[in-house]
């Protein structure tokens, strides 16, 4: 497998479904695996990807190289990636299954980064991205998969949040069958671990608008080799990742809290409103408040008497 500086690094938008004409949504997928394979040729050559991977296999052979490791592929293999990682697969013609991506932006809408950081596959640097499920076990796995496909497909109203409970409660499944034994066989690459940590502070840090060197600095690399593993591992700028995380907490604000946009500036410290609305549009192509109505509009769009501004205590109340 050759070197992962020079291997491109896919987003979700990279990965359409041409049989159904459908574009997926660049936060979360979901499909077959013989249909993701057949209309996604360039996922059989080395290649990273910044987003999570799920992979269950239900019928065929092959080998799944992962970060040098190789592992086998047989019925009841599960996979689980982390952004940043590489990897490869050689597979039969008969292989199936169900392949499922996410976003840690996708998730964390609706939850904390505590309980994503929860689960034993992503939460350490002995997670290994690969264990076996028995039969039974992929059964109850793959009416999971079942309920997320048949919610996307269908899209009705808060179909993206009906799916989110339904992939945290299949990850919480899955610990269950994720076997202690793994954390002995397998080390994350450095490049994840240092990003990883860079997450973590920047999660803690980030309504400070601490500058890059701070960041560097608590890690013990330069700020050159932080933007190197970022850009390496997911293809982003380190400022990319922090302005992605304050953006993340204004949308939770604007959604869950019933607070004012001036109000939620201040809250993300900046104290000129007119440069964090400038900010906001910037990252999502929408004002606050744009995406406050677009959110009220579509969860409640069949509830005319509620106001925008009456949102709070109901979303607070709904995604818990």
């Amino acid at each position: 497998m050759e070197s992962s500086a020079s291997l491109p690094v896919f987003n979700i938008g990279n990965f359409d479904d041409y049989n159904n004409c459908m574009c997926f949504e660049d936060s979360f997928y979901v499909r077959k695996f013989s249909e993701h394979l057949k209309e996604n040729k360039f996922v059989e050559e080395p290649h990273g990807h910044d987003f999570f991977l799920m992979l269950v296999v239900t019928k065929g052979r092959g080998k799944h190289i992962i970060d040098f490791t190789e592992y086998e592929v047989t019925e009841g293999s599960m996979f689980i990636l982390s952004p940043g990682q590489i990897h490869q697969w050689i597979l039969s013609e008969d292989v199936e299954g169900y392949i499922l991506f996410f976003t840690k932006e996708f998730f964390l809408h609706d939850f904390d980064t505590s309980r994503l950081n929860r689960f034993p596959f992503f939460n350490s640097t002995f997670s290994s991205p690969f264990f076996k499920l028995t039969e039974k076990q992929t059964t109850s796995v793959l009416e999971k998969y079942h309920l997320m496909c048949s919610e996307y497909r269908s899209r009705n109203t808060d179909f993206q949040e009906i799916i989110r409970m339904y992939l945290n409660a299949m990850l919480m499944e899955l610990t269950r069958y994720y076997p202690e034994k793994k954390k002995d066989k397998y080390t994350l690459p450095y490049d994840i671990v240092q990003l990883n940590k860079f997450e973590a502070l920047v999660d803690k840090y980030f309504k400070l608008h601490r500058p890059l060197s701070c960041y560097a600095e608590r890690m013990h690399i330069s700020e050159r080799q932080l933007s190197y593993l970022c850009k390496k591992t997911i293809n982003k700028k380190p400022s990319e990742i922090m302005t992605e995380r304050v953006i993340l907490e204004a949308k939770r604000l604007i959604i869950h809290s019933s607070l004012s946009i001036a109000a939620i500036s201040e809250e993300l410290n900046y104290n000129d409103s007119s440069y964090f609305i400038r900010l906001f549009k910037k990252v999502t192509k929408q004002t606050p408040e744009q995406f406050r109505n677009e959110q009220f509009n579509r969860v409640f769009r069949n509830k005319k008497s509620t106001s925008p501004n009456e949102l709070g205590d109901t979303f607070s109340w709904a995604f818990v």
